[in-house]
C-alpha cells in the first residue's frame, strides 16, 4: 500500500512541475517584453525624475528608494491557473547612478503552493 501511495504522490508532483513549466514560459515572455519596453521608453541616461514620471504612468505607486536612489515599480500581474501558482507579479528596479538611469532589472514573484 505505501508504494502505491508514493507513486500517486510522485504523479501529482510531476503534474505540478509540468504546470509550473508552462507558467514560467508565459512569465518569461512578459519579462522579455517589459525589459525591451522599459529600455525603449526610458533609455539609459534618462534623468531620475523623468524616469520616475514615466514609470508612474505604468504604476502610480512607483517610488524612489531613499537609500539606493533606485526606482521600484510594479509592472504587471499575470494570473495563473492555481497549480502551482495563483498569480505572478512582475516588478522593475530601475538603477540610478549620477542622477540618471543606468540599468533596468525585471523580476517575477509568484504566489505559489
Amino acid at each position: 500500500m505505501p508504494v502505491k501511495n508514493f507513486k500517486f504522490q510522485l504523479f501529482l508532483i510531476s503534474l505540478l512541475a509540468l504546470a509550473s513549466c508552462a507558467k514560467e514560459t508565459r512569465v518569461e515572455e512578459r519579462l522579455v517584453f517589459w525589459k525591451s519596453e522599459l529600455y525603449k521608453s526610458i533609455p539609459t541616461g534618462t534623468p531620475q525624475e523623468e524616469a520616475l514620471n514615466k514609470l508612474k504612468e505604468i504604476d502610480s505607486e512607483a517610488f524612489i528608494n531613499l537609500l539606493s536612489g533606485n526606482i521600484s515599480s510594479k509592472l504587471e500581474n499575470i494570473e495563473g491557473n492555481g497549480i502551482p501558482c495563483k498569480d505572478w507579479v512582475l516588478v522593475a528596479t530601475t538603477e540610478i547612478q549620477d542622477n540618471a538611469v543606468i540599468k533596468h532589472s525585471i523580476s517575477s514573484t509568484g504566489r505559489c503552493l
